[in-house]
């Protein structure tokens, strides 16, 4: 009985941070209505409701013809450092939409 108390425990607390994750579609929906910020190291990035996006590498050999050809990385909190993520807020401070444009 105690091992099956356990594993429901273990079962519920794996459930939790899985639920904690956004899925790829809502990223993918994030991603479409993120506003652009400042680049960083030659990179674009975005941010959106979910995450920052930042433009994947392109390596030598690879083109990217236009920003439908453009592939991006999630960035999120509980996957990168507190430094990194100052950084991203650093770049998307200034660039952020105003309240009085959508008046």
């Amino acid at each position: 009985m105690l091992f099956g108390l356990i594993l429901m425990a273990a079962t519920a607390a794996v459930d939790v941070s899985a639920a904690g994750q956004p899925t790829v579609d809502a990223m993918q929906s994030d991603l479409q209505t993120a506003y652009a910020c400042k680049d960083i190291d030659g990179r674009k990035v975005w941010k959106g409701g979910l995450a920052y996006y930042i433009q994947s590498f392109v390596y030598d050999g690879q083109t990217v013809d236009d920003a439908t050809d453009m592939a991006t990385d999630a960035v999120l909190p509980e996957d990168n450092s507190p430094e990194t993520m100052r950084e991203f807020e650093q770049a998307c401070l200034t660039m952020a939409p105003s309240a009085l444009n959508d008046n």
